[in-house]
């Protein structure tokens, strides 16, 4: 065992202590966003389910029908985002690995 072989280690052990720092602050930050979303997400919905409940309680059943197609379409652009913001990250992160390695 040479001099320069714990040294090697340690060096590596300091990389990858950065990297999994750096994986731990990203994860974080994704949860956050995600957070956000699901409240804005909730949020939303609380408004549309309220106001279809005040349509159907007045018998407006037109509006009930506008409201669930919006309230649908909220879902969808969510849902999109997410799966975007996901997979954005997901490929990033493969980049940087394949990169590093």
């Amino acid at each position: 065992m040479s001099d320069s072989e714990p040294r090697e280690q340690l060096a590596e052990q300091a990389r990858l202590i950065a990297w999994l720092q750096e994986q731990l602050d990203r994860q974080r930050q994704m949860n956050g966003e995600l957070r956000k979303a699901v409240a804005d997400l909730a949020r939303t919905f609380q408004e549309s389910l309220a106001a279809a409940y005040d349509a159907g309680e007045t018998g407006d059943i037109d509006a009930v029908r506008r409201i669930t197609r919006a309230n649908q379409a909220n879902w969808q652009g969510y849902l999109q985002q997410i799966v975007a913001a996901s997979t954005q990250r997901t490929t990033n992160d493969e980049r940087r690995t394949t990169k590093d390695e």
